[in-house]
């Protein structure tokens, strides 16, 4: 199965490129952006975005991944002073006041918002489908499909919209190709045990199995193709800061959201 994923993946990252000449991809260097990068390559000129603190894991190993493809790799530092003013743009701006999005959401506001490319892809969706966020290992195999399933349909019919959003307000294209619907449908045919990986099969320990072997036929190197899963929000520091700035505040994070909404005058 993970032959036909190749192939799949391949079709449909190129069919998403459109006959561009150029694209830019938000990249960390794990097995979902690496994907994209080796695909779209073949097809089109690629600059890779990595973004992070300084000394954060998504900056440092990302960029490093990045000159092992040897593809232009482009640095996003940021600092805590712009985690926080990208929390506002996301209250203000964007209008999403959903407190458990809000450390992905701040994470795009940065990136978005550095970069002058007109298109720019992501791997949303290849962890909902595929088995990449560790809990769907802690539940039963049943369990664990339901909580895939509604997590791919909270991210594609309520997220998304609002990351297509941000993009145009940024005046950018963001193209989700693990959203297209032959790789959605695909997945959707492959085995649990094939996505959470199932020891007894000699499959080893890692969450998107099939997704990892597919990258490596794909010529993804090893060590992006199993390299541990690590959250945008994680990798680059930005959750840390939101934790940092909630436990020294004396309000939860929907409390902050309200102050937030409530001096939209500043945007005025």
């Amino acid at each position: 199965m993970a032959e036909q994923l190749a192939n799949i993946l391949r079709t449909s990252v190129k069919n998403s490129l459109a006959e561009r000449n150029e694209i830019a991809i938000m990249f960390s260097g794990g097995v979902d952006s690496a994907i994209l990068a080796v695909i779209a390559r073949k097809f089109c000129d690629v600059k890779l975005f990595v973004a992070g603190m300084e000394g954060s894991n998504d900056l440092q190993w990302g960029t490093e991944a990045g000159e092992l493809l040897d593809l232009p790799v482009q640095q996003i530092i940021f600092t805590k002073e712009d985690v926080l003013q990208a929390m506002k743009n996301v209250v203000l701006i964007h209008k999403m006041d959903n407190p458990r999005w809000m450390s992905t959401f701040t994470a795009f506001d940065i990136v978005l918002s550095r970069i002058n490319e007109p298109v720019i892809f992501c791997g949303q969706g290849a962890d909902e489908l595929f088995g990449g966020y560790k809990k769907y290992r802690e539940m039963s195999q049943g369990d664990a499909e339901a909580r895939m399933l509604a997590d791919y349909e909270e991210l594609a019919f309520q997220e998304m919209p609002i990351y297509s959003a941000m993009a145009s307000h940024y005046d950018m294209q963001l193209i989700a190709p693990y959203l297209n619907q032959d790789i959605v449908d695909y997945a959707g045919q492959v085995p649990i045990e094939q996505k959470l990986g199932d020891e007894t099969l000699g499959q080893g320990q890692n969450n998107k199995e099939i997704l990892r072997q597919a990258a490596e036929i794909l010529g993804v190197p090893v060590s992006m193709a199993r390299r541990p899963k690590k959250a945008m929000q994680y990798g680059s520091g930005v959750s840390k800061v939101i934790k940092s700035y909630i436990k020294n505040s004396e309000n939860d994070l929907s409390g902050i959201i309200e102050i937030i909404k409530n001096r939209q005058k500043d945007y005025e």
